[in-house]
């Protein structure tokens, strides 16, 4: 039995991550293979999420500097399954309006105009924000409903085996 919810939740997994994939534009880190499925120990089930990982990965000891890319460097650059998670839940829930009021230590000072020596400071340097697309939600909705379908299925058929 704890097979067979295993396979509905693979297949749950599989189809929420097509259906994201096809809700983003570009996904060149493959961001949609962060929905991870749960087999639950105690009671037979799970589920299916973009949730953190209770323990990170670790990262490792960082090489001495050598001629060339550092193996760091290749691993920043790089994403792995934990990372992908943190992209997708950005896209998921989307961010705050970003903006900058320091650079290099310093406040930012600006003028309206170019001969006005009246410096206005606050909230400049938009760095704009990412609306929230929230497909998660529907997404996984819709697998986990039919992977209950798929899953009564495979236990009648399990039932079956066992009388016969």
């Amino acid at each position: 039995m704890r097979t067979a919810v295993s396979y509905v939740l693979q297949q749950a997994r599989k189809d929420t991550m097509n259906e994201i994939s096809s809700k983003l534009k570009s996904d060149p880190r493959h961001a949609a293979r962060a929905v991870r499925r749960t087999l639950y120990k105690a009671v037979l089930g799970g589920n299916i999420n973009i949730l953190r990982k209770k323990k990170a990965g670790s990262p490792g000891s960082v090489p001495p500097t050598t001629r060339g890319r550092l193996e760091s460097t290749t691993r920043y650059l790089g994403y792995t399954g934990s990372d992908r998670g943190f992209i997708l839940r950005f896209l998921n829930a989307g961010t705050e309006e970003r903006v900058t009021k320091h650079m290099n230590g310093h406040r930012i000072l600006r003028s309206e105009r170019r001969g006005n020596r009246q410096y206005i400071t606050g909230n400049i340097g938009g760095r704009g924000s990412i609306a929230g697309r929230n497909f998660f939600g529907p997404a996984s909705k819709a697998a986990m409903e039919e992977a209950a379908v798929l899953l009564t299925k495979e236990l009648e058929r399990i039932i079956q085996q066992v009388i016969q």
